[in-house]
């Protein structure tokens, strides 16, 4: 007896996705996706400006790189062009999350490289003295001698 197997229907990575996306776990990732996406209908200029942009509570929170992508950014120019595009984006794909965006908020990333000071460290030279002044003095002019001499109480002195 053979075995009737039914054909299988391949869906490509974007179904895949789709899939994935609409059940509640990856709802982060499609957000995600969408944010990306976003950022990619920003011109070049403006995308490197922008460390990276989120969504939380129907508002969308664009992080600079700095304080100067801070001030340009947060011109009323460019809060209306953002606008814009934000209204554009929700009307294209409405399951996006965009069109519910109420408000936008950008500020800069702050980094805190502070280093605990757990231990005392000593100030290290900035280079390594290699010579000891352990060396002899076989001038024969006495100028020179003193010279040398003066040279080697330099030296371990360091």
């Amino acid at each position: 007896m053979e075995k009737f197997q039914s054909p299988k229907i391949i869906k490509n990575t974007s179904a895949i996705l789709n899939d994935l996306m609409s059940k509640s776990h990856y709802r982060p990732l499609k957000t995600l996706f969408f944010c990306k996406d976003f950022l990619n209908s920003f011109p070049p200029a403006k995308q490197r400006l922008i460390a990276r942009i989120y969504i939380k509570n129907h508002i969308l929170n664009i992080v600079t790189l700095n304080s100067a992508a801070y001030q340009e950014l947060n011109h009323d120019n460019s809060k209306i062009y953002i606008k814009v595009l934000i209204k554009k984006y929700g009307k294209m794909y409405p399951l996006s999350g965009f069109s519910d965006i109420k408000d936008l908020k950008i500020f800069t990333q702050k980094y805190n490289n502070t280093i605990k000071n757990n231990e005392n460290f000593t100030a290290k030279k900035p280079y390594i003295e290699l010579s000891l002044g352990k060396f002899e003095n076989k001038f024969e002019n006495k100028i020179l001698a003193k010279k040398f001499e003066e040279i080697r109480q330099m030296i371990r002195n360091g």
